[in-house]
């Protein structure tokens, strides 16, 4: 079926396509989608795009400062990307939050706010502790990006797990570095699995588990396309 409009979006730094996927999320420097791109954008493009990943990191840099906190080199770390999740369901991250909404009597919002900031959408978390979520400026006039603390999602799904115990009675305990998951997987998931009580939402708490555990360990940010 033809599509209307003015067509997929093109794939840049922060916002990456692929037909069938929903969850897309990757844990590796973030220069390292630039570096992958630059050969493939004309100058002016390049251009943009450059500036587009330095206003978000200085964003994310002075919203840091700004809650007495300290950046602490994480824009500097290089590599390659060390995790890749893509599962081909949408609205993964908004089922968790209803799911929690539901659970928590409409508190959960206030009591998890970094795990909140997170969306279905493009995103980020970074490897540092800070207060409160951040809203980050790609400039251009762009819709702004969230980013949550990575240690501070950690923090707040122990906190879900010690309520709920996903890890002691959820079927998927361990989650693996890459994943492809097919609508086929996602298929053969719900036969087998999706009658478990709220099987999506924690499947979605592993996922973001996996993200923010790698995002700690490797001083590296996690970014949601």
């Amino acid at each position: 079926m033809a599509s209307s409009g003015a067509g997929p979006k093109p794939e840049t730094t922060f916002y990456r396509t692929q037909q069938g996927v929903g969850f897309n999320a990757r844990v590796e420097p973030v220069w390292h989608t630039f570096s992958q791109l630059e050969a493939s954008l004309g100058f002016f493009d390049r251009r943009r795009e450059r500036k587009k990943v330095e206003h978000v990191i200085d964003s994310v840099n002075s919203a840091i400062v700004g809650q007495k906190g300290n950046p602490a080199g994480w824009d500097k770390t290089a590599g390659e990307c060390v995790s890749h999740l893509r599962v081909a369901k949408m609205g993964l991250v908004k089922e968790l939050k209803s799911w929690l909404k539901v659970g928590m009597d409409g508190t959960a919002e206030s009591r998890w706010p970094h795990l909140h900031a997170l969306r279905d959408r493009p995103c980020m978390m970074v490897p540092v502790p800070f207060t409160r979520p951040i809203s980050a400026d790609p400039g251009g006039g762009e819709e702004p990006l969230p980013v949550a603390s990575a240690l501070g999602v950690r923090e707040e799904l122990a906190a879900i797990n010690k309520r709920y115990r996903i890890d002691d009675t959820f079927a998927i305990r361990k989650m693996v570095e890459y994943m492809d998951a097919t609508e086929r997987d996602i298929a053969i998931y719900e036969q087998r699995l999706g009658a478990q009580d709220g099987f999506w939402p924690k499947f979605a708490y592993v996922l973001i588990k996996k993200l923010a555990d790698v995002s700690v360990d490797k001083n590296l940010p996690a970014i949601f396309a």
